[in-house]
């Protein structure tokens, strides 16, 4: 599902791996290689979000069908 965040970009929240409301950053589940010469060195990489923002991520988190098939 795409979000449209105040900042104007689309956000695809199954990228997300965690949204931090003191920082307000949306954390994304694949870092970013600081250098290509050294794959060890890698970095967890955010967006700046807005407090509606916050709000608009976690009301389409509750809006997600969660099913049990086991009966």
């Amino acid at each position: 599902m795409l979000i449209k965040l105040d900042s104007g970009y689309l956000l695809n929240t199954a990228a997300l791996a965690y949204v931090s409301s003191d920082e307000m950053l949306a954390y994304f589940k694949k870092p970013v290689i600081k250098d290509k010469d050294d794959y060890q060195t890698l970095r967890c990489f955010g967006i700046g979000v807005t407090e509606a923002d916050i709000e608009r991520i976690a009301a389409s988190a509750d809006n997600k069908e969660v099913t049990d098939d086991e009966d």
